[in-house]
């Protein structure tokens, strides 16, 4: 493995938090074989230092009612203040809980959740109608599942841990869930009696709910978000076209790159391509030589696929829509 630019201990704590952020300090502390106090200390140095960014429950929001969709620009004629306008104002919209910018063939992607088909298209609009003559081509794509994978680069895991979003739309949650899922979503670590005192509930109730909720599939699992650059690492995305494989054959490419320690997220697409892949690396000639491995065990199933570096990201953000 690569050398990265965290002290071992601190990988070792980032490693069991991704996937679990949720976990006691206690129980993280005899995890990495560390005291309470010296877990408590280098946490919070992480956090201080803005490695670690946040801990947040992962929510499959097909289970809130919600389509997810994603969406591709090529922008033109952009200097640095249009980008950054155009970037502003998609941070703001409701209906967007996640953007980058990145390098490559594509300059913006941009996630979307929504009711139905028709909030797509006002969304797409508004986009037109204020920056239209910047954009030279756009996808639009519907995204049926994705797959978020906890970092299994950190300690070279051999298990990681899964969340799969999507699935069949169904709205299964009710006002005071939802109101749960925010808490959870904004920082997942939020102590239980500070959400029962805010909702004006008891700390039993709060946690009857949350199990429930992650019964049902509505909370995945509980990750970590990571300011990669200042690790040493960067973040590639791959834009899959695959040659009409059997569902079995797509199944089995989505696990192969899942299992792999690099790969982050897992996206299956109807539109242009067919799969996304995210990957966090030490750099991009680690992704060229990981997809190159993808292509030759999938020979007869992956085409051809275009790649992008991530440059900026606006992390998921579940506040806009609960």
């Amino acid at each position: 493995m690569a050398e990265y630019l965290l002290k071992e201990q601190d990988k070792r704590i980032i490693s069991f938090l991704d996937g679990e952020s949720r976990i006691s300090i206690n129980k993280l502390a005899k995890k990495v074989h560390l005291s309470k106090d010296g877990v408590n200390y280098r946490l919070k140095k992480l956090f201080n230092e803005g490695i670690v960014t946040r801990c947040f429950a992962e929510i499959n929001v097909a289970k809130l009612g919600l389509i997810i969709g994603k969406v591709a620009i090529q922008f033109q004629n952009l200097d640095d203040k249009k980008a950054n306008e155009i970037f502003e104002y998609l941070k703001r919209s409701p209906k967007i809980p996640w953007i980058v910018y990145c390098s490559g063939r594509w300059d913006c992607i941009f996630g979307i959740f929504v009711k139905d088909i028709y909030e797509t298209q006002e969304i797409i609009n508004e986009i037109s109608e204020n920056f239209g003559k910047y954009i030279l081509s756009k996808e639009v794509l519907v995204e049926p599942e994705y797959y978020v994978a906890s970092r299994g680069w950190l300690m070279d895991k051999k298990t990681k841990v899964i969340a799969k979003i999507g699935g069949k739309v169904e709205e299964i949650v009710d006002k005071l869930d939802i109101k749960i899922i925010e808490f959870l979503a904004k920082n997942c670590r939020t102590p239980i009696l500070d959400i029962a005192t805010s909702l004006n509930q008891s700390p039993g109730t709060i946690i009857n709910r949350i199990k429930n909720l992650e019964k049902k599939g509505v909370i995945q699992n509980y990750f970590i978000g990571l300011s990669l650059e200042k690790i040493g690492m960067e973040f590639c995305k791959a834009f899959v076209y695959l040659q009409n494989p059997a569902k079995k054959e797509y199944d089995l490419l989505v696990d192969y790159c899942l299992k792999h320690p690099n790969v982050t997220a897992v996206s299956k697409m109807v539109g242009a391509w067919e799969l996304e892949i995210e990957m966090e690396v030490k750099n991009f000639d680690e992704f060229y030589k990981i997809m190159n491995q993808i292509k030759s065990a999938f020979k007869d199933v992956v085409r051809s696929y275009e790649a992008v570096t991530i440059t900026r990201e606006h992390g998921r953000d579940y506040s806009k829509f609960l």
